[in-house]
Formats: C-alpha cells, structure tokens, sequence
C-alpha cells in the first residue's frame, strides 16, 4: 500500500508532467493495465497506448492544469486531485461541441477552453496508478476567446 502523503505527491506530479508535455514521464506513472475515464461516463479505455493517445491529444492543445490541494482516501488507495484546466480549443474542442458539452468558438484557432474537473486516481500496490477517472460536467467547462 502506498502511504498518503505519496498519493497526493503523485496526483501533483501528474498535473506537472502534463503541463510539461512530458508524456514519457506521465506514462511511468501508470501501470500497464490502466483504465481511465474523461469524463466520466464518456467510455471506459484501458491500456498505456490508449492513454498516451489521450494524454498526446491533450499535449498538443497545450494543455495546463493547476492542481489544487490532493486528499487522500482512507482505502489506502485512492486520490482525488481539484484541477483547474485550460487548452487550445482545437483539436480536442469540436468534438467536446458536438456531444453538447460546450459552444463552439467563433473563432477556434484563437480560442481556449477552460474548465474545473476532479481527478481520481486509484493507486496499487507497486505505487502505479492502475485507474484514472476525471468528474466534470456542462457547468464546469467553457471557452474564452
């Protein structure tokens, strides 16, 4: 089991590797096996390609959380990390239009998406995330510019 104060330091280092668009980095954070969800109820996937698929999609948008203060789960195995996100509206921004999850941009080369989610993470015993899952809903996403 991994201790609490490792659990949040590794919910932060999350937010930092991909502000960086360090994807390697963010990857040997993960187990091989992991099963994430963005956003919640949007599909499950599983796997290091499938989400260094996401995480590269994310980097080239320039993508840049700030991650509030962790909590620790008293599981021993669990972190919820508050994020506030912003990213190019393109390439990932038509698509979160078309779903409904927010307006398309006059302007999309110039525009940004900003939102509030919650990341969950869920760590094993070898101190890998085996799953990420991110809360966020309508509400919590927009576009400025």
């Amino acid at each position: 089991m991994i201790d609490e104060r490792s659990r949040k330091k590794l919910a932060s280092e999350h937010s930092r590797r991909l502000s960086a668009a360090d994807i390697d980095g963010l990857l040997e954070l993960y187990a091989d096996e992991v099963a994430f969800e963005d956003p919640v109820g949007s599909g499950r996937r599983t796997g290091r390609d499938a989400l260094r698929a996401h995480f590269e999609e994310l980097a080239q948008a320039r993508i840049t959380e700030i991650p509030g203060e962790p909590v620790a789960g008293q599981d021993g195995t669990h972190v919820l990390l508050p994020v506030t996100a912003t990213m190019d509206y393109l390439p990932k921004g038509p698509g979160f239009a078309e779903r409904g999850w927010l307006t398309a941009p006059d302007s999309p080369k110039d525009a940004r998406i900003t939102w509030d989610y919650v990341l969950m993470l869920r760590m094993g015993a070898g101190g890998l995330v085996q799953e990420l899952r991110m809360f966020w809903g309508r509400s919590d996403i927009g576009v400025a510019g």
